[in-house]
C-alpha cells in the first residue's frame, strides 16, 4: 500500500464518536502503565486509524452464527453444542457458518506451543488466592474505570445487583479451567468455554444493535475489537502486574509463557491477531493506546463497581464468615487502590482506602514464592495448595444447581 492510500484510506474512514473523547483522562489513566512500558507509547498515524477502527469492528465468524441461530435458524443451539463438545464432523449436515466458525477454531494457528501454554497455566494456578483476588480488582473492577463496556455490561442484568457475585463465580471458573494442566485441550472446559462465551458475545452484539437506542456512530459495535483486546489484557498484562506488586515471584520468561497462552485464548474468542502479543512490553504499550483511545467513566461505571465490591462482602466461607466477609471487603478495596489511585476510586464512587494490604502480601508471598523459586519440592506445594483453594473457593461460592442443571 502507497503511503497517498494509506492516508486516503484514514481520510475515508469516520471512527465512532466515543474514540478519543477523553484523551487526556485516557492519558491519566495510563500513566503508571506507561512508566512500566520500555519505549514510547504515542501511537504512529496508522496505529491510530487501526484503533479508530478496531472499536468499529467485530467478530466476524461469530456474528454470521449468532444470525444463523437467532434469526436464520439454519442453525440450532444443539447443533452448536455438539460441534463444541464433540466436533463439526458429528453435526448432520452442518449449515455454513456454523462450519466455518468450527473449521476457524479447530485449526489451531502455528505459532501455539502446547509446553509455553503449560507453563503460563502453571504461574496462573500457582498463584492461587492472589489469582483470584486479582481477577476480582485489576481485571473485572479495573475495567469498569472507562465506559468502553459499561452500557453493555448493565444491560444484561447479570453484573448488578446480587447478580454480580455469581458473575464472579463464572469468571472465576473459566479462569480456572483454562489455567488447569491441559485445559486449553480441544475436549477440555477451558477451551471449551472460552469458544462459548465467543458465541455469547456474538449475541450480546445481536441483540444490541437492534436495539434501537444503540447509535454505533457514536458508540462503535457494543462488543469491538478494541475493547475485547483490553479485557484480554486486564488478564494477562494488568494480571502479571499484579501478580508481581503483590509480591508473586514471576520471572521474564515465565511473563511470556503467561502472554501466550491468553494469545491463544483471545484467537478462540474472535480477536484480531494484531492484538494477540506474545511479550509483556508489547502488551502494555497496546494497553496504554486502547486506555488513551477510551471513554472515561460513566453512572454505569459505578452501579457495576458498586455491585461488585459489596459481591466481595458475600464471599462464603466455611467459619468466622461475618467477620471474614468484612476484611475480604476492605482487603480487595486496598488492592483496588493499588490500580486506580485515589482518582480511581474516586471515579468508581469507591470508598476512600489506603493500600493497606499491598505490604502484608508482598512479605507473605514474597517469601512463599520465593521458596518455590528455590526448590521444586516447595514449588509443587505450593502448586497443589493454591489449586485446592481455588477449588474449595469455587465449591463454596459457585452457585448451586439443581438435579439435572450441568455448568455451561
Amino acid at each position: 500500500m502507497t503511503g497517498m492510500q494509506t492516508r486516503e484510506s484514514v481520510s475515508e474512514f469516520v471512527p465512532p464518536r466515543r474514540f478519543a473523547r477523553d484523551v487526556e483522562w485516557g492519558r491519566r489513566s495510563m500513566r503508571a502503565l506507561s512508566l512500566l512500558t520500555h519505549g514510547d507509547t504515542t501511537p504512529t498515524p496508522v496505529e491510530v486509524d487501526r484503533h479508530a477502527r478496531a472499536v468499529a469492528s467485530q467478530d466476524e465468524l461469530g456474528a454470521a452464527l449468532a444470525q444463523a441461530i437467532l434469526v436464520d435458524k439454519t442453525v440450532t443451539m444443539a447443533q452448536f453444542t455438539t460441534a463444541l463438545s464433540r466436533g463439526i464432523t458429528n453435526v448432520e449436515d452442518p449449515a455454513a457458518p456454523l462450519t466455518a466458525f468450527f473449521d476457524s477454531v479447530d485449526h489451531r494457528p502455528s505459532w501455539v506451543d502446547d509446553a509455553r501454554l503449560e507453563r503460563g497455566a502453571a504461574v496462573c494456578l500457582r498463584s492461587g488466592m492472589t489469582g483470584l483476588d486479582l481477577l476480582a480488582t485489576g481485571s473485572l473492577m479495573n475495567g469498569y474505570r472507562s465506559s468502553a463496556t459499561t452500557r453493555q455490561l448493565v444491560s444484561t442484568g447479570r453484573l448488578v445487583g446480587d447478580q454480580a457475585g455469581a458473575r464472579v463465580a463464572e469468571t472465576v471458573r473459566w479462569w480456572y479451567e483454562c489455567v488447569l494442566p491441559g485445559g486449553m485441550d480441544r475436549d477440555r472446559q477451558g477451551w471449551q468455554l472460552s469458544v462459548h462465551v465467543r458465541l455469547m458475545h456474538a449475541f450480546v452484539n445481536h441483540s444490541l444493535l437492534r436495539d434501537e437506542d444503540w447509535d454505533v456512530a457514536e458508540l462503535g459495535m457494543p462488543i469491538n475489537q478494541s475493547d475485547q483486546a483490553g479485557t484480554l489484557a486486564l488478564f494477562s498484562t494488568t494480571f502479571l502486574i499484579g501478580l508481581r506488586s503483590l509480591g508473586v515471584w514471576v520471572s521474564a520468561d515465565e511473563g511470556r509463557d503467561v502472554m501466550h497462552l491468553w494469545r491463544y485464548i483471545g484467537w478462540l474468542m474472535g480477536i484480531d491477531d494484531h492484538w494477540l502479543v506474545d511479550d509483556e512490553n508489547s502488551g502494555r504499550r497496546n494497553m496504554c493506546q486502547i486506555g488513551m483511545f477510551a471513554p472515561g467513566p460513566d453512572d454505569n461505571s459505578r452501579i457495576l463497581a458498586d455491585a461488585l465490591q459489596r459481591s466481595w462482602a458475600k464471599f462464603s466461607y466455611d467459619r468466622a464468615q461475618s467477620l471474614r466477609r468484612r476484611i475480604n471487603r476492605q482487603r480487595l478495596l486496598s488492592i483496588q487502590r493499588l490500580f486506580s489511585g485515589k482518582a480511581g476510586m474516586r471515579e468508581l464512587g469507591l470508598p476512600a482506602t489506603l493500600a493497606w494490604y499491598v505490604p502484608l502480601a508482598l512479605v507473605g508471598n514474597g517469601a512463599l514464592h520465593g521458596a518455590a523459586r528455590l526448590s521444586p519440592a516447595v514449588r509443587q506445594r505450593v502448586s497443589r495448595r493454591s489449586r485446592r483453594r481455588v477449588e474449595n473457593w469455587l465449591a463454596d461460592n459457585e452457585p448451586k444447581r439443581g438435579p439435572g442443571q450441568r455448568r455451561s
